[in-house]
């Protein structure tokens, strides 16, 4: 160690000694008022400092010491003539100002000034008074912390005397207000404040006792004894005001806004500040306001940081459990409090983030929630006890305003607007007029029934009076007369006073989902006043946060409503939710115009339907909710691809039908429509066994040849093509196509029904471009035509991009530029801004493989990578964490042209790194499904490409081991079907044998007059055979083809029409049985089968 001065040059040697003076304990007391930290001590250390070290050594002293207090008196002689007795003053001075945020310089005093700072409170007015502890898990709010400084900083004013500036800080209860402003009294004391007083602000009581607990703390003043209310608040307002410290004044947690201007002075020696926390929005104050800063939830990467320093890091390591907590925090909807409980119980009881998920996903079911243990620091109130000091409060300002909360708590937590406030209450009055003519007939029924003996006995007494003119004279005859009279009167009166039915009438079936129009001239104005009145209401109590118009209500709040409701309550609330759904709800698939008003719905749709499993409906409601579940589906399908949620919705369509009353019409119709679509979100996600177990179900369910059988037999179609069985696909589709044109107009919306068939059209064209060799001009004839009928925007598009499909295989290709290019435009204006649609990848692939035959690469490579992203997000629930795409054969055919477009420009390492991702896809596919021919292609189609692109790098090695696998691949795939000819032949003889007596009798039976049944009892019982042999066989094509067989058969067997699907079925079985080595004469006569060596 050694002095580099000029003044002081030394070096300390190993024998050396240092003498430290550390003080004891008991000596190490903080600066105040009688014992104040003195300029004379400063100066002879910073003196000493700067001797021995310079200005670099004085200034480190400074920055390194603690202890710094506002406690500074400046006692040197002369204190304001420096120069006189001070070495360095102009030196140290400058240094203590430079770092005035640490030395407290600006608060230093001359002994005049000091003696002179006022009463015992004034000299003791620094400090803090009742901060809460700070909390050590602080996580985020940077930005909110920020805007509390920058509201205080641009209302201060200079001059010598200021106003007093309030900040509002304000939210729902547990979102973390009192949290937030401890951190900022913390940051900001002292630096910027000299006293920081925090105050419980709930009640007038509450304050002053703590206005009494200040005095009595910093005065030495027992206010209990010596002043009243009044005074005490009034010398403390008073202080406040002559104070010359920068103070804070925090009123945490108020109720009444008034009492910020009894409890607070209007202005400020210095600098005063009020910060305050509310679950109001207060608009008028007496003390000028900067405003009120709302309070929402922790964004999702803050929450989960505030999980992970609360639970411990043990309990959030691994990507199980960083899932888990990103999970947790969403469900949890990212409140502070929540969060807090959920991470003390992990600590707690030292369970890890996802074992708390389970936990907490487990309780949430039987009702017990994990959030109820407990008390936490920090948190005095959760969201039931803020609720249960609310609801009053909002029940005594306006009781419809409550309603409003309860009925809020079924729907989504998002997209609340005015509008929707006022179909809620239109809603609610419609139900409740109900509920009242309901009553009334009720009350109708039980009058009639107790006067039932009173009317029994007034014509009993008149008919017995009438009798006895013919014995004692026309004035008992009369008597008699005026009794039955009276009787009838007053059974009457009573009975029908305000009812013109004196019985209800039974129960109609329940009628499809109605929707009426509504504009803003149907609302009354009550109905106008009571939703801005319960609007701003709930605002101003933080339950709803508005931005932009729209309103959100936090989960947990929404959740804590509904615990509080009764089983009745329930039942009210969800009935006139559901009959505002049925209000609002315009969805309907074919009318584009529909889609994007309904999408601002579909959230609230979904989270009623979920929430109706709860209570017990009547068969109407019920049939009401489920169709609203179903076209959720649809409508997530169509316009968003967001299938799982799609098939969430429909799955839980087909439960709410599920009752006993599920043999009616009207429920087993709607279970048909279900499945159909249903069926097809099947389809969208390549699960073609599944849809098509969802399509015979809904034929099963639906004898009738009308728009839903054809519509089915459509989908039966257009899977069977996916299959590449054309035969059988076109034999659906033309007997859709037949139904569809037997309907008279009486039964069937002409438009509609011309779409459907331009639909069918569209899937026949698709045929005849996929046989070998392709009939392309028969194929654009029909997408012409199909073209010529569509009048839906989806539709028309998807028929020119079929169209365009067809012109690029014919050579034209402008033509089909054009018709790819208005097939986007179409898109494009159906979808809005959702343009990460599956339709808009097809079209982008198309432009793709337009540009590829141009040879305009660069341009084929960015439609394809545009379609590469967009199936990446459509398709993403087929990825797993370990997966850079989703494991999805639309993903694998772009990647495949993207390999081949990088081939083409010479770019061969981007080429083999899609071709390599394009491999890994074909590679899971074929692990996780039965191998197909098309799966063998495509692998073998790959292998091919990544050799050629391999030898272009000269990676020749690697093109050896490709080209190796490759042969072993093919001569693998030679023995594996010779094994598993030889295979099915020997396992599933007996189901052989079972199918073809079963075809030989269905052929026999297809081929007789359609009033005959000699051959339908034996076919029945041959498809019974049938069925029993299939449970008992191995999977497989045999197994697989036995199924579908017997699936049409039933299906036709009773219809007209029966004759060329069943003949259709056969072929496609015999087909099969062929592969299999087994030799089929189709002639009529019995003939054993024989196989083939």
């Amino acid at each position: 160690m050694s002095g580099s001065t000029p003044q002081t040059k030394f070096c300390l040697g190993s024998n050396d000694r240092i003498w430290l003076y550390v003080p004891l304990p008991s000596h190490t007391m903080y600066a105040d008022e009688n014992h104040p930290l003195l300029q004379s001590y400063v100066d002879t250390v910073l003196q000493g400092c700067l001797e021995w070290g310079g200005e670099r050594m004085a200034e480190e002293f400074i920055s390194t010491t603690g202890g710094w207090s506002c406690f500074y008196l400046n006692d040197c002689t002369s204190s304001r003539r420096p120069w006189l007795f001070r070495k360095q003053y102009h030196l140290i001075d400058q240094l203590l100002s430079k770092h005035s945020q640490l030395t407290n310089y600006g608060d230093r005093r001359h002994p005049e000034e000091f003696a002179m700072l006022g009463s015992a409170l004034n000299q003791r007015m620094k400090g803090t008074w009742s901060i809460p502890r700070r909390n050590p898990n602080f996580t985020g709010r940077e930005h909110e912390l920020a805007e509390i400084q920058s509201r205080f900083s641009s209302q201060d004013m200079g001059g010598s005397q200021r106003i007093v500036v309030k900040v509002e800080v304000a939210g729902m209860g547990g979102v973390g207000k009192s949290c937030l402003v401890t951190e900022y009294c913390y940051r900001h004391f002292p630096s910027e404040y000299g006293l920081v007083v925090w105050l419980n602000a709930e009640t007038v009581d509450t304050l002053v006792t703590d206005y009494r607990q200040l005095l009595a703390d910093l005065a030495n003043i027992d206010a209990d004894m010596d002043k009243n209310t009044d005074e005490l608040v009034g010398e403390v307002k008073s202080r406040l005001f002559r104070s010359n410290v920068p103070w804070l004044l925090v009123s945490d947690n108020i109720e009444n806004h008034d009492l910020l201007e009894k409890f607070v002075p209007r202005g400020a020696g210095t600098k005063g500040h009020v910060l305050v926390t509310t679950r109001h929005m207060e608009v008028e104050s007496g003390i000028d306001s900067s405003g009120t800063l709302s309070l929402g939830c922790l964004t999702l990467p803050d929450a989960i940081e505030l999980l992970r320093r609360s639970a411990g890091s043990h309990n959030m390591e691994g990507p199980s459990n960083a899932a888990a907590a990103e999970e947790l925090s969403e469900r949890l909807g990212n409140l502070p409090l929540a969060l807090s409980m959920a991470s003390a119980y992990m600590r707690q009881c030292d369970v890890q983030c996802s074992e708390y998920l389970d936990r907490y996903t487990a309780s949430e079911k039987n009702g017990q929630s994990l959030l109820r243990h407990g008390k936490l620091q920090d948190y005095s109130l959760t969201v039931a006890s803020s609720l249960s000091l609310i609801l009053p409060k909002i029940e005594e300002v306006n009781q419809t305003a409550s309603e409003v909360l309860h009925l809020l708590s079924f729907l989504g937590p998002d997209m609340i607007t005015k509008l929707l406030l006022r179909h809620l209450l239109n809603a609610k009055k419609n139900v409740d007029k109900n509920l009242a003519d309901k009553k009334l007939k009720a009350t109708t029924k039980n009058q009639i029934s107790t006067n039932f003996p009173l009317l029994c006995c007034g014509l009993i007494l008149g008919g017995t009076a009438l009798m006895l003119p013919a014995i004692h004279g026309r004035r008992a005859g009369t008597f008699g007369v005026l009794t039955i009279t009276a009787t009838s009167i007053l059974f009457l009166s009573r009975g029908i006073a305000n009812n013109d039915n004196l019985w209800d009438k039974p129960e109609t079936a329940a009628m499809p989902l109605q929707r009426i129009s509504s504009v803003s001239g149907s609302f009354s104005a009550f109905e106008y006043e009571q939703s801005d009145l319960s609007w701003d209401i709930l605002k101003s109590f933080s339950l709803l946060s508005v931005k932009e118009g729209k309103g959100s209500v936090h989960r947990l709040l929404q959740q804590a409503m509904r615990s509080c409701q009764s089983e009745e309550e329930k039942l009210y609330y969800l009935t006139v939710c559901v009959d505002f759904l049925c209000k609002v709800w315009t969805f309907k698939p074919e009318q584009n115009d529909s889609w994007k008003e309904s999408l601002q719905v579909l959230e609230h749709v979904k989270s009623v339907v979920a929430h109706s499993q709860e209570c017990h409906f009547d068969a109407k409601y019920t049939l009401k909710i489920s169709q609203l579940s179903k076209e959720a589906g649809v409508l997530s399908a169509m316009a968003l691809n967001a299938f799982i949620e799609a098939h969430a919705s429909l799955d839980l369509s087909l439960k709410l039908l599920e009752t006993n009353l599920e043999n009616k019409p009207e429920f087993r119709q709607a279970r048909a429509e279900t499945l159909h679509e249903l069926s097809k979100v099947h389809r969208y996600q390549g699960q073609y066994d599944d849809a098509h177990r969802c399509l015979m179900d809904s034929l099963g369910l639906n004898n009738a040849d009308d728009c839903l059988s054809a519509d089915t037999l459509h989908e039966l179609g257009i899977l069977e093509v996916k299959k590449h069985n054309l035969d059988s696909a076109a034999s659906f589709l033309q007997k859709s196509l037949e139904i569809r044109r037997s309907l008279d107009d009486t039964h069937t919306d002409q438009i509609n029904t011309n779409s459907a068939a331009s639909s069918t059209l569209h899937q026949l064209a698709a045929i005849h471009v996929a046989r070998k060799p392709p009939s392309l001009e028969k194929a654009k004839a029909l997408l012409q035509e199909a073209l010529s009928l569509s009048r839906q925007i989806g539709q028309r598009a998807a028929t020119l991009k079929q169209l365009a499909r067809v012109t690029i295989r014919q050579g034209f290709l402008d033509q089909a530029e054009s018709y790819l290019g208005q097939a986007l435009e179409l898109y494009l204006e159906l979808y809005g801004d959702n343009k990460l649609h599956i339709n808009i990848a097809a079209v982008k692939f198309q432009q793709g493989a337009l540009a590829v035959q141009r040879e305009q690469l660069d341009d084929a490579w960015c439609c394809f990578y545009e379609c590469l992203r967009i199936r990446r997000h459509v398709y993403a629930y087929a990825a797993s964490s370990e997966d850079a795409n989703p494991i999805h054969l639309e993903v694998s055919c772009v990647l495949h042209e993207l390999g081949s477009v990088g081939f083409a420009q010479k770019r061969f390492s981007q080429s083999m790194e899609m071709l390599k991702a394009e491999r890994i896809i074909l590679e899971k596919v074929e692990e996780s499904s039965t191998p197909s021919e098309r799966i063998f292609q495509a692998r073998f189609t790959n292998l091919t490409w990544t050799i050629k692109c391999a030898k272009k790098m000269g990676d020749n090695a690697s093109a050896t081991l490709f080209s190796n696998e490759r042969m072993t691949m093919k001569k693998n795939t030679g023995h594996k079907s010779k094994e598993n000819r030889h295979h099915l032949h020997s396992d599933s003889v007996t189901l052989q044998q079972k199918a073809m007596r079963c075809r030989l009798l269905a052929r026999k039976f297809a081929q007789e007059k359609t009033d005959s049944t000699i051959y339908h009892e034996e076919l029945l019982t041959s498809l019974e055979e049938l069925l029993e042999e299939i449970r008992i066989a191995s999977s497989g094509p045999m197994k697989q083809s036995a199924i579908q067989f017997r699936d049409t058969l039933l299906l036709w067997v009773d219809k007209p029409g029966r004759r060329s699907p069943i003949l259709t079925a056969c072929d496609n079985l015999r087909d099969v049985l062929r592969a299999h080595g087994v030799q089929v004469n189709d002639s009529i006569s019995s003939k054993k089968i024989s196989h083939s060596c």
